[in-house]
């Protein structure tokens, strides 16, 4: 079964559930090195070439800046997509191959106070007189049935560009954390992702006969 719905315990966190990924970062990074999966590989040549994994879905991306990113798109490998439902308090796992559409919700933005410890080992903190942008997002996911599953998750997507054959690395996070003296418009997150269901990489999953989350 590709989706099903996860009890979640107390202890659960979903960037452990990720292995290790960060709920707090700054904006989407670049990676232009060759590689698979998230995996750069050495090119000291510059003579690789960047491919993407098997499972690859072809789509669109657009930043909140306006950004378009169009090309091969994937997670981490035989990885699903692990969201939680704030609702129902389950985590809901949803493979790539059964998302559509995926859309920004921005929960909460704001400018936050840059707090620091006094000095080592003390238990008071002041005030640096910076601030930095706090961002916290979660997403709608359309299925290729038009079932929608919204939730916070964290996961890293991948894009082989259309063109330039450019490899980028960028995140769906529950929280975005810009840098000092940065302004809200200076954080970048993914706004909307479209993902094709035509070929091998989705044809036919979308027929409908049964319900994709059950």
């Amino acid at each position: 079964m590709m989706l099903c719905g996860i009890v979640a315990r107390a202890d659960d966190d979903v960037s452990d559930l990720l292995g290790g990924a960060k709920t707090v970062t700054t904006a989407p990074a670049e990676v232009t090195g060759p590689g698979h999966g998230g995996g750069d590989v050495p090119d000291a040549l510059g003579t690789l070439t960047a491919k993407a994994p098997a499972g690859a879905r072809e789509g669109t991306v657009v930043l909140n800046d306006g950004t378009k990113i169009s090309g091969e798109i994937w997670t981490t490998l035989a990885t699903p997509l692990r969201v939680w439902v704030e609702a129902t308090k389950r985590y809901v796992d949803v493979d790539l191959s059964l998302v559509s559409r995926v859309e920004v919700k921005v929960l909460h933005e704001s400018m936050e106070d840059d707090w620091r410890w006094l000095k080592e080992g003390s238990d008071q903190k002041i005030f640096s007189g910076k601030k930095y942008p706090l961002v916290e997002l979660e997403y709608v996911f359309t299925l290729v049935n038009g079932q929608k599953v919204e939730g916070g998750v964290v996961a890293p997507i991948y894009v082989l560009e259309d063109g330039t054959g450019r490899k980028r690395a960028l995140a769906l996070y529950k929280k975005y954390k810009g840098k000092l003296d940065e302004t809200l418009k200076d954080v970048a997150y993914i706004k909307t992702m479209e993902l094709k269901g035509d070929g091998a990489k989705g044809e036919g999953l979308g027929s409908g006969k049964l319900p994709l989350i059950y």
